[in-house]
């Protein structure tokens, strides 16, 4: 990935953010008040659920971002996401992972990283064998060359 498209990447993620974390202090503060106003609890479960109804475009836009992230790792690392794994939300035309897609997916990651790292040690373990064996016999040459 380019330095430039890196840097539009984080600057739209940051301001992605920005504007849900401006949405939740608007509708918190939109909210507050009313529930301070509550008498009884029927009163209070409808403006509960009305208030998690309002919170729920910024919730899933934020599922959303974490699964574009999530996407970008198993881009990288090769891994295919299987459909079942997203979810739709028609209301405001949102994909994000399921939780039980995002477990599977940080697992296969996981799952991943493990196998590159052993390749890595199958790779450098001969090497580094060879390496301490010549220091050995280095300082074997030059143990009996200094010997009286």
């Amino acid at each position: 990935m380019s330095l430039s498209r890196w840097w539009r990447e984080r600057h739209f993620e940051r301001e992605y953010r920005r504007s849900v974390k401006r949405d939740l202090a608007r509708i918190g503060k939109d909210y507050e008040a009313k529930f301070k106003a509550l008498q009884t609890g029927n009163d209070f479960d409808a403006s509960m659920s009305a208030y998690l109804r309002e919170c729920r475009l910024p919730d899933l836009r934020l599922e959303t971002l974490r699964s574009r992230r999530l996407q970008c790792r198993a881009d990288a690392a090769g891994i295919e996401l299987p459909r079942e794994w997203w979810e739709h939300d028609e209301e405001h035309d949102l994909w994000y992972l399921t939780p039980d897609g995002r477990r599977q997916l940080k697992r296969r990651l996981t799952q991943e990283r493990i196998w590159a790292v052993r390749q890595w040690l199958q790779v450098l373990t001969p090497a580094a064998a060879l390496a301490a064996g010549l220091v050995g016999v280095i300082i074997g040459l030059l143990a009996m060359w200094r010997w009286p």
